[in-house]
């Protein structure tokens, strides 16, 4: 990686995106082969660090597909094949400018980047398919080819959508066509008024109003005859298209009209059914979203229950461990007032032993005395 890639790094590291974008285009516009080698290959890391950044650069990007030298433009264009179907949605806005107004290189190149979509999404591709369909009437070969070969893409997975397409620009080729006849029927009148004249004072109004006419056609004709094929080239295009995706070739102009009104209508019944089973599964989402909603809900009444179930046992636990402290309480103090009691009968009994011993050696005494005196008159 070269310097002017690491310093880009450096400032979407920092979030300098400005910075970044500047050194990005000024490097571009130089063209330079080597940063270009570097820069691709990191385009969808600059995606991923800073969308702002890949769509301020695409127009410059972009610009690469007109370079003089092909084997680096087909290099380069091979080479963000990846970037282009992964982040389609950034070049679809060059998309028309390209095809419509831009260089011959520019409009392959544009359209090599749409093959890469069409081969991998081709839906994606819808809000283009009328232009693309008019791409084959360029007056290049190999433009014709390669949008034949999109449409062709498109076709396996679309195939109403571009047969009504197909049939649509088919027809207005032929009206097309209708009205060069009716142009050359008035250049030749034109021609003949021109030639019947001899000097400009001499023409009618409804002659010059003729002569202005054409002369505005002979301009047009001139502006975009280089940008259109015959229409030989036209109808083989299409006839290219329309048999690789409904067996069949351009047809007459009634014929024509009809299939163009049947594409259209099966076209529509297809939009009516994809809508249909976007709905349906619109439908399904919304009921399995439902049902997680009622389910997420009666977990969290389960939870509840829970809670208050563990509350009430802790309750119920406490209270027993309560009641069984009273109760060792009540006991404790029902062995305290007998041990009271005992203690209080063993004193009594005690001084009643005491007593009684007292009036027993008493008695001795006396006894003992009387026999003293007794022996003593003896």
């Amino acid at each position: 990686m070269g310097q002017i890639m690491e310093q880009i790094f450096e400032f979407l590291d920092n979030q300098k995106y400005n910075e970044a974008i500047q050194l990005i285009k000024e490097n571009l516009a130089k063209r330079d082969p080597a940063f270009i080698e570097d820069l691709v290959p990191s385009l969808n890391i600059i995606t991923s660090s800073s969308i702002e950044v890949a769509e301020s650069i695409m127009a410059p990007l972009l610009g690469i597909l007109n370079i003089d030298d092909d084997v680096i433009r087909y290099s380069i264009i091979l080479s963000i094949r990846d970037f282009v179907i992964e982040h389609k949605e950034l070049i679809f806005p060059y998309v028309e400018d390209y095809l419509k107004y831009g260089t011959p290189k520019k409009r392959e190149g544009m359209l090599l980047l749409i093959k890469y979509i069409a081969d991998t999404d081709p839906k994606a591709l819808k809000s283009f398919y009328k232009l693309l369909a008019y791409e084959l009437s360029d007056s290049i070969d190999y433009i014709r080819k390669k949008t034949v070969e999109i449409l062709q893409a498109i076709g396996k997975a679309d195939r109403h959508e571009i047969e009504a397409c197909i049939f649509d620009y088919l027809k207005a080729e032929q009206e097309e066509s209708e009205k060069n006849i009716a142009d050359e029927e008035l250049l030749l009148e034109a021609d003949k008024i021109m030639a019947s004249i001899k000097e400009s004072t001499q023409l009618k109004p409804q002659d010059k109003l003729v002569i202005d006419v054409a002369d505005k056609i002979l301009k047009k004709g001139a502006d975009g005859a280089s940008k259109r094929a015959d229409n030989e080239k036209i109808t083989h295009a299409a006839d290219t298209v329309l048999k690789d995706i409904v067996g069949l070739k351009a047809l007459n102009k009634e014929e024509l009209e009809k299939r163009h009104l049947e594409a259209q209508s099966k076209a529509i019944k297809e939009k009516l059914l994809e809508d249909k089973k976007k709905l349906e599964i619109e439908r399904l989402e919304l009921e399995a979203e439902k049902e997680k909603i009622d389910e997420e809900r009666l977990k969290q009444e389960k939870s509840h229950l829970e809670k208050e179930k563990t509350l009430l046992e802790k309750k119920m636990e406490l209270s027993q461990v309560k009641q069984e402290l009273e109760l060792k309480k009540i006991e404790e103090e029902k062995m305290k007032i007998i041990e009271e009691e005992e203690r209080r009968i063993q004193e009594k009994l005690k001084k009643s032993e005491e007593s009684e011993e007292s009036e027993v050696s008493e008695e001795n005494h006396e006894d003992t005395a009387s026999n003293n005196n007794q022996n003593h008159f003896e």
